[in-house]
């Protein structure tokens, strides 16, 4: 039954993401006179069908998406609406259309979510043991608006990673309604990092692994998701509390580790990787009710994570290792537990799915609009059959990465 409700709620993300796409495509289309042949729900065996003026909509039988067949997309036609006869910039607002309804989808969501909890600002409520910035001299009740020139709005502002390329770090802060400043050194650490999260439950998380990442130490080691760790370096460990500072205090030692997989102990020595984290140690800022205003920055910032994961893909920051297929998308959607978390994880892959689409890879809708441009460079039209060729090429490119991706993941996960 666990397994029947995760692919049901992994079908309804695939199918809301994926018409919504489509439906940017058809809107854009009818607005530019685009002659629309049909618009469908689903793909296979149709349910109902009905006709209404030039185009067909359909229901069909099986929930994974929808498609628009729009006249002229990847055909020859002589019509006076047909899309091979629009001009670029016209063919260009069909393709990119359905990217921005995903986006749109996403910043709904995300805004709607985003009022129903509260907003973590950046003033400070309590500092940390040893704390670096308590010992630059600022208080609790100061609110720190900005650090190395980056503006600072939410308590996530504060723990920016892209402050660790940083030796120094200066802090502009309010107190008192003035204007303060201070720099200091010490606010980027080594710490240990395995690539592992654990069950949470109430208190301090479990000691139980949860998902592990691809291509770090833990799954080079041979941890996988449903271990439990008992032991590190011989001394007895509890939650994931525990664990993580244990990890965390040994960038690049040696650790010996024992998990009880199944009933089975079995005995794992794995070396941390060290990653660079930035902290200012501190332990809690002042939380208010969400405005129009912190909604839309916290949306806003959401959405700026996604696109820089592409912009790290294009970097070499992000490997094929750190890439999911839907065996391990629906695994994170199957963890969710409540309305909100759910509808934050469609919003998520919203945003991948539309924002992949515009990669210049064919058949995506950026390697169409690639096509459209260099078209309009060249000053005449791409051949239908040398567009077609490519796209299919393309397409057995992206279903063989598919197929690497997805073993990658059973094995992970399982």
């Amino acid at each position: 039954m666990i397994i029947i409700i995760a692919i049901i709620k992994l079908i309804v993300i695939l199918c809301v993401v994926a018409t919504i796409h489509e439906f940017g495509h058809f809107i854009a289309a009818k607005l530019l006179k685009v002659g629309v042949n049909e618009f469908s729900i689903g793909f296979g065996p149709k349910i109902v069908q009905k006709k209404f003026k030039e185009t067909m909509y359909t229901l069909r039988w099986i929930p994974l998406g929808g498609y628009v067949m729009i006249e002229g997309e990847g055909e020859e036609s002589n019509k006076s609406n047909s899309y091979s006869n629009k001009n670029a910039l016209s063919k260009i607002i069909v393709l990119v259309m359905g990217v921005v309804f995903n986006i749109l989808l996403a910043f709904i969501i995300l805004m709607s979510i985003s009022f129903s909890v509260p907003t973590y600002t950046t003033e400070i409520k309590e500092f940390t043991s040893n704390s670096v910035l308590e010992k630059a001299g600022l208080l609790a009740g100061d609110k720190i608006t900005k650090i190395n020139g980056d503006r600072t709005t939410l308590a996530q502002d504060l723990m920016n990673t892209n402050y660790t390329d940083s030796d120094v770090t200066k802090i502009e802060y309010i107190r008192d309604g003035i204007i303060k400043e201070v720099e200091f050194t010490n606010a980027v650490k080594d710490i240990g990092y395995i690539g592992a999260s654990f069950v949470s439950d109430d208190t301090k998380g479990t000691n139980k692994i949860d998902t592990v990442r691809a291509g770090k130490q833990a799954e080079k080691t041979g941890i996988k998701s449903g271990d439990i760790i008992t032991q590190i370096n011989g001394n007895t460990v509890n939650n994931a509390t525990d664990i993580i500072n244990l990890i965390k205090q040994n960038a690049n030692n040696e650790m010996i580790i024992v998990i009880d997989r199944n009933g089975e102990n079995l005995t794992k020595s794995l070396t941390p990787d060290a990653q660079k984290q930035f902290d200012l140690g501190i332990y809690d800022t002042k939380s208010v009710n969400t405005t129009l205003v912190y909604a839309f920055d916290k949306s806003i910032k959401i959405i700026s994570t996604v696109v820089n994961s592409y912009v790290d893909l294009f970097k070499g920051k992000v490997m094929l290792d750190d890439v999911s297929s839907i065996v391990g998308i629906g695994v994170v959607v199957s963890k969710t537990t409540g309305i909100l978390e759910y509808l934050n994880i469609l919003a998520i892959i919203s945003l991948a799915i539309g924002i992949a689409n515009l990669l210049p890879f064919p058949p995506l809708d950026g390697g169409k609009i690639l096509f459209v441009l260099i078209g309009s460079i060249i000053r005449r039209k791409i051949p239908v059959q040398f567009e077609a060729f490519v796209s299919f090429v393309g397409f057995g490119a992206l279903i063989l990465l598919t197929i690497v991706v997805t073993y990658k993941d059973i094995v992970r996960i399982f």
